[in-house]
């Protein structure tokens, strides 16, 4: 998987830009966000903390790209300010690959994964 992230606003460290653990992708996965009928949860393969002091900031001036390997350790810390960060995202996988149905990003049953065919 391949996250882009989209910065439609200029994010910083006071209004919650990413953050990410350098080299953090070499680590493998440690854990799964996934969609449960109970709600969404975080399925942990490895309970390893991650060094969350060695994070770095990704602030991004609006119209920057942030791309993110699938296994890098990331996060959004609460905005602390008065201005707001939206941004847009949006994760790519190779077709030739099935998506889990418990994942937590998942499109409605009428309107399924179509691909690039």
């Amino acid at each position: 998987m391949t996250g882009f992230w989209f910065a439609l606003e200029d994010a910083t460290t006071e209004n919650g830009c990413l953050w990410a653990l350098p080299g953090g992708h070499r680590l493998g996965l440690r854990s799964r966000f996934v969609r449960t009928p109970q709600g969404e949860r975080f399925e942990v393969s490895d309970p390893t903390p991650f060094p969350e002091k060695e994070f770095i900031p990704l602030e991004a001036k609006k119209g920057s790209l942030i791309v993110l390997d699938g296994y890098l350790p990331h996060l959004s810390r609460a905005n602390q300010s008065a201005h707001s960060r939206h941004a847009y995202t949006l994760h790519l996988i190779e077709g030739a690959y099935e998506y889990p149905k418990n994942n937590w990003l998942l499109r409605p049953e009428h309107n399924p994964f179509r691909g690039f065919n």
